[in-house]
């Protein structure tokens, strides 16, 4: 008799049982952490860029650049990326007169400056095409040596910066971890009020490698 009921018995277990097994994977899914909102940090790197460039300053300078980037990882959104830069900036050899001293000055002034900024990408870093918009702050040092007074207190100096930009990251190669990457940059800092393009290549980590 027990032999010829136990499959019964097994076949209406399983009959019950296959109604409820949806909700029990659902609850033991609803039990695991959900993804992060952030990750930030150098475990979290998501590009390093090297970029160079050109600029137009205020007082009629013209110079150029060289500068690399870290984006640190993403803010509550992978489209919301912390990023920070350094950038090496030195002027053509510029002429200026200093009517007080009724004298006509050439030479050159340096600025290293470094900025930390959000990015807020329009559709996935990741993809193939990726624009984004950027602004933070910075730090300007300058440096100078024109033997005017007046100019060289002007470009002897540090000073706080703000930092607006618009660019484009786009992958190339198979590998999915190679980019390069065109900026506009807009920068406000006493004196040194300028436009920039620059142009660099990317080599991609983490959650911005196309897989």
């Amino acid at each position: 008799m027990f032999h010829r009921l136990a499959p019964r018995r097994v076949l209406a277990v399983l009959l019950c049982t296959v109604p409820i097994a949806p909700r029990i994977a659902a609850a033991q899914g609803d039990s695991l952490p959900p993804p992060p909102s952030s990750n930030l940090g150098l475990a979290a790197i998501g590009a390093v860029t090297m970029h160079g460039g050109w600029a137009s300053i205020q007082h009629g300078f013209h110079a150029g650049q060289l500068g690399g980037t870290v984006d640190f990882g993403y803010l509550t959104s992978r489209r919301i990326r912390l990023v920070a830069d350094a950038t090496y900036l030195l002027t053509l050899p510029h002429e200026e007169t200093v009517a007080s001293e009724e004298r006509t000055y050439r030479n050159v002034f340096r600025d290293l400056s470094a900025h930390l900024a959000l990015a807020f990408h329009a559709t996935s870093p990741s993809a193939r095409f990726a624009p984004y918009l950027a602004t933070g702050v910075g730090v300007h040092v300058l440096s100078s040596s024109f033997g005017s007074l007046a100019i060289d207190t002007r470009y002897n100096s540090n000073n706080f910066g703000l930092l607006a930009a618009v660019g484009a990251r786009v992958r190339v190669g198979a590998s999915g971890r190679r980019a390069m990457q065109v900026e506009v940059q807009t920068l406000q800092a006493r004196n040194v009020r300028r436009v920039a393009v620059t142009v660099g290549v990317a080599a991609l980590f983490n959650d911005l490698v196309k897989r």
